[in-house]
């Protein structure tokens, strides 16, 4: 697979506006982590995740790896904004699963944390 299917396969979006984040604020908490300087939550709507992390160094370089099931972990050398945040989408969908759980690890300057959280596609049949 090119590296170009792979990155529309696994629909990893960078949103950084005030609006994308409050989003995630009406969606279900899925799983939240929180040490004595940063958090880490995970939100969905039912079809995308959105992955947010608070108290980060501004502009610091992190280690964020997603796993979702068996496949190939995603690893990505990211860096915090201005404000301290992170903030991710991740479109859970793989061919031949109905569900899974999705893992996010963080690694910062001062804190690490994992959260996980469950997915299921939802389909959606017209009688």
């Amino acid at each position: 697979m090119s590296k170009l299917a792979f990155a529309a396969a696994i629909a990893l979006t960078a949103l950084t506006s005030a609006a994308a984040a409050e989003v995630g604020d009406r969606w279900p908490l899925l799983a939240f982590a929180s040490d004595d300087a940063c958090d880490l939550a995970m939100t969905s709507s039912g079809r995308a995740m959105q992955i947010r992390a608070r108290g980060l160094i501004p502009g610091e370089t992190l280690r964020f790896t997603l796993t979702n099931g068996d496949m190939r972990p995603i690893q990505l050398a990211l860096r915090a904004g201005n404000d301290g945040t992170l903030l991710r989408y991740y479109f859970p969908f793989r061919l031949n699963h109905d569900g899974g759980v999705v893992a996010v690890e963080l690694e910062a300057a001062r804190c690490s944390l994992r959260v996980s959280g469950p997915w299921t596609r939802n389909l959606q049949t017209i009688p």
